[in-house]
């Protein structure tokens, strides 16, 4: 008969894990922020003071001042997280870690299963010290597919620049408008970064820098440099900002197939397993009678 304490267990379990899944999933836009930012004046971009961080989010600002815990801001800001959310999922899964050998350990108790009982001490922080790096993994996951998305949205841009020029417009103008055109996280993270410099006063090509800086893209520089000629020297750059973009899609072209030819090499080990064992559950039941 299935003990009480092992159905509220199993229970707390299934929650615990319902909880780490939805914390762990992309959550949907939210439909509120999308709309004040297709709408916002410049008097709605100053910080609400009655807004405040989740409590979570407050735990990951104190843990930022841990001793020997390297953040990859560049990453994080790439693909758009703080680092006291990344602070918070690695408390999280060394949280995890630390406890599910206790859990296993009051499990076996219950269900009078013998364990030893300084196996839930050693195996937690061996398991917590695991699961610590874990966000890091899922972090440089992530960022190999923002990355992508940002020079695909570059190469778009640097073709609406161009094009902006070639229609006779200024270099600070150009980047402006080309900014307004396009949709997405890329030609956001540009228009945001174009205002900051014009509010500082300072020309357009400084705010790409900035954004370079902060992101770790050099694509993004080189269209910051090339501007910079355009704006100072009075030089010609249409033709510039068309080779560049153009070079920027063969090295993303080249990429796309390096990862197809990746996948196809993957997908040789299945169908080689795949046919082992058809091999051998057509073979041995011949073997087995020849032996018998």
């Amino acid at each position: 008969m299935i003990s009480p304490w092992s159905v509220l267990a199993g229970a707390v379990a299934a929650g615990g894990l319902a909880l780490l899944v939805a914390e762990l999933r992309p959550a949907p836009p939210d439909l509120r922020q999308a709309l004040d930012r297709l709408h916002r004046t410049p008097a709605d971009r100053e910080p609400d003071p009655d807004e405040r961080p989740r409590w979570y989010d407050r735990i990951g600002e104190r843990s930022l001042t841990l001793r020997g815990v390297t953040i990859p801001r560049r990453e994080l800001a790439l693909i758009g997280r703080t680092p006291a959310r990344f602070m918070v999922h690695k408390l999280l899964f060394a949280a995890l870690g630390l406890l599910l050998p206790a859990y296993l350990g009051a499990m076996a108790v219950l269900m009078d299963v013998g364990l030893p009982f300084a196996l839930p001490l050693v195996a937690g922080p061996l398991l917590a010290g695991l699961l610590w790096f874990v966000p890091d993994g899922v972090v440089r996951g992530e960022v190999k597919e923002a990355r992508t998305e940002y020079l695909h949205g570059i190469a778009a841009y640097l073709e609406l620049v161009a094009m902006e020029r070639a229609a006779d417009c200024g270099p600070a103008e150009a980047l402006r408008r080309a900014a307004s055109v396009g949709q997405g996280v890329v030609f956001r993270r540009i228009r945001d970064a174009l205002e900051r410099a014009a509010t500082d006063r300072l020309p357009p090509w400084a705010g790409l820098d900035a954004l370079a800086e902060e992101l770790g893209l050099t694509p993004l520089q080189d269209v910051a440099d090339i501007m910079r000629l355009s704006g100072t020297d009075g030089a010609a750059v249409y033709d510039t900002l068309r080779a560049r973009a153009k070079g920027l899609r063969g090295e993303l072209l080249a990429e796309d197939l390096a990862r197809a030819n990746a996948d196809s090499e993957r997908m040789v080990a299945p169908g080689a397993a795949l046919t082992l064992l058809m091999t051998v559950l057509i073979v041995f039941p011949a073997l087995h009678q020849m032996l018998n």
